[in-house]
């Protein structure tokens, strides 16, 4: 009896190694550090100096101290009455001559809580960016349940749509929608919110290989770095300027042969877009899988406190790796 052999072998994995591991070790220990979260602009910041825009009582406490405290209570998964009770705590411990404001506080001020996005390209550079989504469970039943006995109508979540540099791994535009949005219409929406910033590579699945994908990126002057479909096929007719990039993948694949999508994900560098399921990852192992909040206003403004958490994690230190036998 002979051996059986495998029509298509496992194909063998590049191993990388990470080489700044003595800085990437500090980062992760400051991650942990609460005066991070408290740091001294924060504590300057802390009470409200702006006049309100409409008429009523001014705010007491300052966006900055509601943005604090909502990141504090994302990271170490607590409640809005838990989370009083922590501010009060530290500023107790480290002897500050600041009041907490009420749980109701937080959760009020939650609507609507400006959370600006900090820019850190040089005039004139341009922004690599990479398009993706995820789930976020909103409420309903726990997989246990949903496994043995099914799911009901109640069970729903949220589309969180993010748009990272494929550069630094600093989410640069989000947004947050309903589960049956589609990742074309949520994508055309973040490029117009970067109508200041100059584009370069835009990096997507399948799943942005859209007409209406491909004009918002050709209008901006973007390099289209999304695979076709495996069966697309080139345009007819008049040509329509926007797909002539996607004409120039497919007819690429098609030279490189059997392997022509492999090759070409290669040659473009496509892989990069790894670097966002990265983020998904790290999102939902750090801050969890699912929303605490119940309104719409609210469940955005969660996600977007999560994403400034990320953010200053990853400013803290990334890992600089290498492939071994490079």
């Amino acid at each position: 009896m002979t051996a059986r052999k495998d029509k298509h072998p496992p194909k063998k994995k590049d191993k990388y190694r990470i080489r700044n591991w003595g800085e990437y070790n500090r980062s992760l220990v400051n991650r942990g550090s609460i005066t991070f979260w408290f740091s001294k602009d924060v504590i300057e910041h802390w009470y409200a100096t702006n006049k309100p825009k409409k008429k009523g009582r001014p705010n007491t406490y300052s966006d900055d101290a509601i943005r604090c405290g909502l990141m504090i209570k994302a990271l170490f998964h607590i409640p809005f009455r838990m989370l009083q009770g922590f501010i009060i705590s530290l500023i107790a411990i480290l002897g500050l001559q600041l009041v907490c404001p009420d749980y109701s506080i937080f959760c009020r001020r939650a609507r609507g809580l400006n959370i600006p996005v900090r820019q850190w390209l040089k005039p004139g550079e341009k922004l690599n960016v990479i398009f993706d989504s995820t789930g976020m469970k909103v409420f309903g039943e726990g997989e246990w349940k949903v496994r043995k006995h099914g799911y009901s109508k109640r069970r729903t979540w949220r589309k969180v749509h993010v748009g990272i540099c494929a550069d630094t791994g600093q989410v640069v535009v989000s947004a947050v929608t309903a589960n049956d949005v589609s990742d074309d219409f949520a994508m055309i929406y973040m490029m117009e919110v970067l109508e200041d910033v100059s584009i370069g590579d835009v990096f997507g699945d399948g799943g942005y290989d859209t007409i209406d994908c491909r004009e918002a990126i050709y209008n901006r002057g973007g390099r289209q770095v999304i695979p076709p479909d495996k069966n697309a096929k080139l345009q007819k007719g008049k040509p329509i300027p926007a797909l002539m990039e996607r004409d120039r993948i497919i007819h690429r694949i098609q030279e490189l042969g059997e392997e022509g999508r492999v090759l070409w994900k290669k040659e473009a560098g496509y892989h990069r877009r790894s670097r966002v399921e990265t983020h998904m990852f790290r999102h939902k192992m750090i801050l969890g899988d699912r929303l605490a909040s119940r309104r719409d206003w609210s469940q955005a403004t969660e996600i977007r406190v999560g994403l400034e958490i990320l953010n200053r994690m990853t400013e803290l230190g990334r890992p600089r790796s290498y492939k071994v036998g490079a």
